[in-house]
């Protein structure tokens, strides 16, 4: 379900919010199809808040299901395919309670922003925000993995035999993870706290670099945890010389029988 979200939220950014962003020529021409109330900005802005509310949600159960891995392996795989359908239910239903307000906004509009757009929304409630929701969450998340982790990497040394590896690619994940909701939560707490830092270029890169991180972050943390998906990534020529070697090898054995 996270990397569902994650790649929603870079569609939706790819074909939508960066490209106009990035290739400001195409904002005359689009522009003013946008300057009245149009379904199509309410149905791109909410689904995605919604995926990036679904990835906090995600992230909770991931931190539990490391944890109880460790704690209870012996019913780990009866506990989650019990848990498996209720987790799938709350990470699609959940998001919904930082996001009901935006299905009753009977606007939304863009303005220009940094050479692109920028989707903003009449408020129907006035204390209702997204970025307040968002720091809520993204909290809510950070707390549970700084807690789980902690249990589970506790648990992981206090085995007999250790397991140094996975201490240490736990202890990464869980250091990369926190950084990136922290990150992601201090932006929005200083959009809702500072008013005077809302125009700030910097604040605006900030929260850019924040999302980019949060979309892409499981995807970057699997590849430097596994040194053969990097491999096949990072040194395709090295893969291509151990396949050449292989099937040689097996030509040579093949012809020695015959």
């Amino acid at each position: 379900m996270d990397s569902i979200a994650s790649i929603m939220s870079i569609l939706l950014d790819v074909f939508f919010g960066r490209l106009f962003l990035y290739v400001s020529p195409l904002c005359p021409i689009v522009g003013p199809y946008f300057w009245y109330p149009s379904m199509i900005l309410k149905i791109y802005y909410y689904v995605l808040v919604h995926t990036r509310f679904a990835k906090a949600v995600a992230q909770i159960f991931m931190v539990l299901n490391r944890m109880t891995c460790v704690l209870v392996p012996t019913f780990y795989t009866t506990i989650w395919n019990k848990l498996i359908p209720i987790s799938v239910a709350m990470i699609l239903l959940v998001p919904f309670g930082g996001t009901w307000y935006l299905l009753l906004t009977p606007r939304y509009f863009v303005i220009p922003s940094y050479g692109g757009f920028a989707v903003i929304y009449i408020r129907t409630v006035d204390w209702a925000a997204v970025s307040l929701f968002q720091s809520i969450y993204y909290l809510t998340a950070l707390g549970f993995t700084v807690i789980c982790t902690t249990i589970t990497l506790y648990s992981l040394i206090l085995l007999r035999v250790r397991v140094k590896s996975a201490e240490k690619s736990l202890c990464f994940t869980s250091m990369f993870i926190s950084f990136i909701f922290l990150l992601v939560a201090a932006t929005q707490i200083c959009y809702i706290a500072c008013l005077e830092c809302r125009p700030s270029p910097y604040l605006f890169s900030a929260q850019f670099l924040a999302f980019d991180a949060f979309s892409v972050g499981s995807a970057v943390i699997l590849v430097l945890n596994n040194s053969q998906l990097r491999d096949s990534i990072f040194s395709p020529s090295k893969n291509e010389d151990r396949v050449f070697r292989a099937s040689t090898n097996n030509s040579f054995t093949s012809h020695v029988k015959i």
